[in-house]
């Protein structure tokens, strides 16, 4: 047994669900998967560890459902195969650290049983400073406009919105940046009550406990004068067209897919646009398109994780590359302009490996993931 699995019995199978989750979050977890007639398992820096010695009977699975989504009616919805998604925040001493947690919950197979499943996902107290994201000057530069589209992108548990936390982060700690900041997501991931903002203001509203969709999120946006508009994850085409519709509308607008590269984001984007107005929206997405962040996360030196990134800040030239081409090359296009006027992959991976934050034989496996 090594020393982060002692650390994770320490607290034994006694501690209650809430001093687990503490533990776990202050241990650096990225998730924490809770499962019928299962031990609790966790995932630190892309390592999976086995988070109690005990497997949880359904009962036990069940109350622990019930707690975070603070309902006894919980399982009713998860048996009437309804996923159930949203956040649990645990403040035990307002003088100390605040821990919040994304949940997902469904119903389960386990083996030839029914039950169930939660994931937690632990979020930071605050957002990480992009100086502690390593973030690249050259993205830092594309990220200074003030309307247009900022997209973030990469796989689950990629870190798009630690960046994203730590962009609007940014703005609202300069003192010269005037914004008046809106989020609307399902659920909201992070918080920004903790942020010392100088001359800023930021209002959150969760889908669809506090607006029901994110085109009504958009629509009470509009009448809220923001500067700033954030528009969580594009899952599908409703929430695709109110984020482009923020866009349209002149307001700084950044929102995430779920993507590998930034060609694929491209092709996501457009796919996600309704069929029966995808040429118009399509275009008005490049029109308003000012950049395309992908990242990805591999292990460090330093037995951790450290982020490489693809980038595409999109300038006049991209923009007319892009609309003078047929939408079918939009996709092979990206790619081109990535290694002409951003930062690829390769470019990345190179440059982390130079500052000695992986060892070659991860920069050598990365490189072969970008082939």
């Amino acid at each position: 047994m090594n020393e982060t699995q002692e650390r994770i019995f320490e607290i034994g199978d006694t501690a209650d669900l809430d001093t687990l989750l503490m533990h776990f979050a202050e241990m650096g977890a990225s998730r924490i998967h809770f499962q019928t007639d299962k031990p609790v398992w966790v995932r630190i820096h892309g390592r999976n560890y086995q988070g109690t010695r005990s497997r949880w009977t359904p009962a036990v699975v069940q109350a622990a459902i019930s707690k975070v989504y603070r309902s006894e009616t919980a399982t009713v919805f998860l048996k009437d195969a309804t996923a159930l998604d949203g956040s649990y925040v645990l403040w035990p001493d307002r003088r100390k650290r605040r821990y919040a947690f994304r949940y997902n919950t469904v119903a389960a197979t386990i083996g030839a049983s029914q039950g169930f499943g939660m994931v937690l996902r632990p979020l930071p107290e605050i957002p990480t400073p992009l100086e502690e994201q390593n973030v690249e000057p050259r993205l830092l530069e594309a990220l200074e406009g003030e309307d247009g589209g900022y997209w973030i992108c990469g796989k689950t548990g990629s870190g798009k919105t630690t960046l994203m936390g730590g962009i609007n982060r940014r703005r609202l700690e300069d003192p010269d940046c005037h914004c008046d900041l809106i989020e609307g997501s399902a659920p909201l991931e992070l918080f920004y009550d903790l942020v010392k903002a100088q001359h800023s203001t930021v209002q959150q509203v969760e889908i669809p406990r506090q607006l029901k969709s994110f085109p009504k999120f958009i629509e009470a946006a509009m009448r809220q004068e923001p500067t700033d508009i954030t528009v969580g994850e594009c899952r599908n085409e409703e929430t695709m067209e109110s984020a482009i519709q923020a866009m349209l509308s002149g307001h700084r607008t950044m929102s995430s897919l779920h993507t590998s590269n930034c060609a694929a984001s491209m092709a996501r984007a457009e796919a996600l646009c309704p069929a029966e107005r995808r040429d118009s929206l399509s275009i008005a997405f490049v029109e308003s398109l000012r950049l395309i962040v992908n990242q990805r996360l591999l292990r460090s030196t330093d037995g951790k994780r450290t982020t490489i990134r693809e980038f595409l800040p999109v300038t006049r030239k991209v923009r007319e590359g892009l609309l003078s081409a047929p939408r079918g090359k939009w996709s092979e296009l990206t790619r081109l302009y990535v290694e002409e006027f951003g930062q690829s992959y390769a470019q990345s991976i190179e440059q982390v490996f130079r500052e000695g934050r992986i060892s070659e034989k991860i920069a050598a496996a990365a490189m072969r993931d970008t082939e």
